[in-house]
């Protein structure tokens, strides 16, 4: 199990044109595709801003292939560049399908990603990397199963290469044998494969082949500590175990799990024990198993079953964040309110299993369930999970069955709430202390939220307002703002803010003592000030609402 597991490929068609070379690239690279709204139909999906589409499929690391004119791909991507090392590969495909040029990810398997399109295609991959279109291969990204020791000089041997040194190749390395380097038994630049724990060569490259498989009875950290040691016992690399393997129904300690992800190991279920490979090592709890090529993850059981609890933002795209991106990209199964499952973005082949939004630790036992299955869950809030959302509820499952779902990874990734969303399109009203209630009594008693709305405006909390009235339930609101009223001068700033982020976005600036209860749904976020916040008008006509920093008299200003 890793934690960012092959990020499907997505195609974007901008024409009508090149809808078809969009299918036939998919198919060549598992991935899907998604069509301008208006312009391309009859795709897995559709898009209507296109930087925002692109944002969030970069975002979450996804293989980015746009059909359409390269320079509409540059201008889209173009405000994300920041990491060479993390960018995804980026393509973009003509409409016919003559040519395939990677713009981003050569170290990601852009230059890979090329070739294979391109010969699906029948079309030309533009390579302009000098290793890649020399060589056939970039040094720094060897294919699956194998990992480089010392990336950090990949570069420079690359270069020697290039101008005129040639290749020793040592160990079974069919990638390498097979490419286009200068090869000689005595060449300079020795390219070495082995799994032993090894000095990387001065003037050449370290490659470990994932030969190794652990199986761990107890999958705990002393047993991880008791695998390490038993590699440094038999002069071995870490780096060559290809994945490790756990019993059915045994319990998955966090820190085993968490260290394996740090690693980049997968991690799989199995139901019976490893009979394959040479058994190189054995002690209770663990066994170490030798293989004669590199394992493939996916040959041995099934994959752990995660859960991972998703904030999808207040509205735009822009506003969900990368961790939330991803994970709702990898997820075979989305489950939640049914009209929190329609604001997630579509994905083909993935399962939706809504439900009312009176059922949150049932929503949340199903989800564990789905993932004791092997499966990846995404359970999505709306904002951000973790506030009035489903992160506790399904913490709550979890505690009422400790000992249920043991192989079952759990994540709840940080999102953007309403309040932080609002807050920012209004100025900075959040900038000082504040509180956040919900006046939703399905939960809680009435005397408890009115208990705390009581203690919030008499310790002169900025207070956020979530579920503050419904159309059947308006007399909560009333008797908030009875409370509040009684304990906060009439002229506190208060800021109505309504469908933040989405269709129908408004904003509202009143003051307590004048506050209509009616202009107020449950679309509304209620942000009530404190004594200092204040509000001022720019020369723009722009109005914006903030609380000051500090509370001393003599730096009200802040």
């Amino acid at each position: 199990m890793t934690r960012d597991a092959a990020p499907r490929p997505i195609v974007f068609a901008f024409n009508a044109s090149g809808a078809e070379t969009a299918r036939r690239t998919a198919a060549a690279v598992g991935g899907e595709t998604a069509g301008l709204a208006g312009r391309v139909a009859d795709l897995d999906g559709v898009f209507e801003d296109a930087a925002g589409a692109v944002a969030e499929a970069f975002r979450a690391g996804r293989p980015i292939f746009g059909v359409c004119a390269a320079g509409i791909l540059i201008r889209l991507i173009a405000p994300l560049l920041r990491d060479k090392q993390a960018e995804p590969p980026v393509l973009a495909v003509s409409d016919d399908g003559s040519s395939v040029v990677p713009l981003l990810g050569g170290l990601a398997g852009a230059d890979v990603l090329a070739r294979t399109v391109a010969a699906a295609l029948g079309g030309a991959a533009a390579i302009t990397g000098a290793g890649a279109r020399r060589f056939g291969l970039v040094l720094e990204t060897p294919p699956a199963g194998y990992v480089l020791a010392n990336p950090q000089d990949a570069k420079r041997v690359t270069s020697d290469l290039l101008a005129g040194a040639r290749a020793r190749i040592e160990g079974e390395a069919p990638w390498l044998r097979a490419s286009d380097l200068p090869q000689d038994g005595d060449g300079a630049v020795l390219l070495r494969v082995t799994a032993e724990e090894v000095p990387a060569p001065a003037d050449g490259l370290l490659f470990h082949p994932q030969v190794l498989v652990a199986a761990f009875d107890r999958p705990d950290m002393a047993t991880l500590e008791a695998f390490d040691a038993a590699l440094a016992r038999l002069a071995l690399a870490p780096a060559a175990l290809g994945v490790a393997l756990a019993p059915e129904g045994a319990p998955l300690h966090h820190l085993f799990v968490e260290a394996l992800i740090a690693r980049g190991v997968p991690l799989r279920i199995v139901e019976q024990r490893l009979e394959d490979g040479e058994t190189i090592h054995a002690e209770p709890g663990l066994r170490i198993h030798h293989f004669s090529a590199p394992v493939a993850p996916e040959d041995f059981g099934r994959a752990p079953g995660r859960v991972t609890v998703v904030g999808l933002g207040p509205g735009p795209r822009g506003w969900l964040t990368p961790d939330a991106a991803a994970a709702l990209d990898r997820a075979s199964d989305l489950v939640g309110y049914e009209p929190y499952l329609a604001m997630a973005p579509e994905r083909a082949g993935q399962r939706r299993h809504g439900s009312d939004n009176r059922v949150e630790v049932e929503r949340a036992q199903a989800a564990l369930t789905l993932a004791a299955q092997g499966r990846e869950v995404a359970v999505v809030s709306s904002g951000d999970a973790g506030v009035f959302g489903m992160a506790a509820a399904v913490m709550e499952a979890l505690e009422a069955a400790p000992a249920g779902w043991p192989s079952v990874a759990v994540e709840v990734t940080p999102g953007v709430s309403a309040m932080q969303a609002a807050a920012a399109r209004l100025g900075a009203p959040l900038g000082h202390d504040f509180a956040t209630i919900s006046l939703s009594d399905y939960l809680k008693p009435w005397e408890i939220i009115a208990q705390r709305l009581a203690t919030a405006a008499e310790g002169d909390f900025v207070i956020a307002l979530y579920n503050p009235a419904s159309k059947t339930r308006r007399e909560q609101l009333v008797r908030a703002l009875d409370i509040l009223r009684a304990r906060r001068a009439p002229e506190t700033l208060v800021a109505l803010a309504r469908s933040v982020g989405r269709r129908g976005e408004g904003f509202t600036l009143t003051t307590l003592g004048e506050l209509d209860p009616e202009l107020v749904d449950m679309r509304t976020l209620v942000l009530i000030g404190s004594s200092r916040t204040r509000a001022f008008a720019r020369a723009d006509g722009k109005t914006w609402l903030y609380t000051p920093r500090s509370y001393l008299d003599d730096e009200a200003g802040g």
